[in-house]
């Protein structure tokens, strides 16, 4: 036998625990490193870890009735290379909106499918594809916390910009999002509260950041309010198909 004596392990204290590289601190900034595309908004951007949109991941915004909240991206959509995907958009868009956005119509693709099981399928099947950034607005059946993870995964396997908006209401429920936003549209701009981040702890209340709007989303003030109560009366027509996709060029 060995009769060599066996030391003891040496204490650890807390303090060289959180000097270690590998030590994750919700208030830090460590282990947060990610491609990211800036939003064009100073303020956002020091809002963000990485200051910008972080890409290869899921970005939620939560947001009251159909509005034009996904103007918020536009500068994003001008750095990102190629497609823009608009899957399951709350209402036919209109292309001169883009083009004085100068976005390039050659660009962009809409993809209609609006029972949840197919918009799963094609929000998988394109985040994965890495064709540039997807849009996509929640059908009407609320996603559950797993089929959103399905959706995290399939953002992360790629290396594009990867929005889904959903109702106000989902933000009182969890979600794997990698960012969360709420946003509403305020009389002096756009409000936009950063309400989870991954790799950062919240340790208080989100402040709202308040955005000016561009020119072209005035017009769309007005009737705010008969956006919201025309979009529940419309009656839901059931596809024929799991999806139909659209070039916008060319479109009237």
């Amino acid at each position: 036998m060995n009769d060599t004596p066996v030391e003891s392990p040496v204490p650890i204290t807390l303090e060289q625990l959180l000097l270690r590289d590998d030590m994750w601190m919700g208030h830090s900034n460590r282990f947060t490193a990610r491609a990211a595309v800036a939003t064009g908004h100073d303020e956002l951007n020091t809002a963000l870890l990485n200051r910008g949109w972080p890409l290869a991941s899921l970005v939620e915004v939560c947001q009251q009735g159909m509005q034009c909240e996904w103007q918020l991206f536009i500068p994003a959509l001008l750095e990102m290379p190629g497609l823009v995907v608009l899957l399951n958009p709350p209402a036919t868009p209109f292309s001169q909106a883009f083009m004085q956005a100068g976005i390039d119509l050659d660009r962009l693709i809409i993809v209609n499918a609006t029972e949840k099981a197919h918009f799963l399928a094609c929000f998988i099947e394109l985040t994965r594809a890495s064709l540039g950034v997807v849009m996509a607005w929640q059908p009407n059946a609320s996603l559950t916390y797993t089929e959103l993870r399905k959706c995290q995964l399939a953002a992360s396997e790629g290396s594009g910009l990867s929005i889904i908006f959903r109702p106000s209401a989902a933000q009182q429920q969890s979600s794997p999002a990698t960012l969360r936003l709420y946003t509403r549209i305020v009389p002096t701009g756009l409000e936009v509260t950063v309400f989870k981040q991954k790799g950062h702890l919240q340790m208080q209340q989100a402040r709202p950041i308040v955005l000016d709007l561009p020119e072209r989303w005035n017009p769309a003030l007005p009737f705010h309010a008969l956006n919201q109560k025309s979009a529940g009366s419309q009656p839901v027509s059931k596809p024929k198909r799991l999806a139909s996709v659209t070039p916008l060029r060319g479109k009237p």
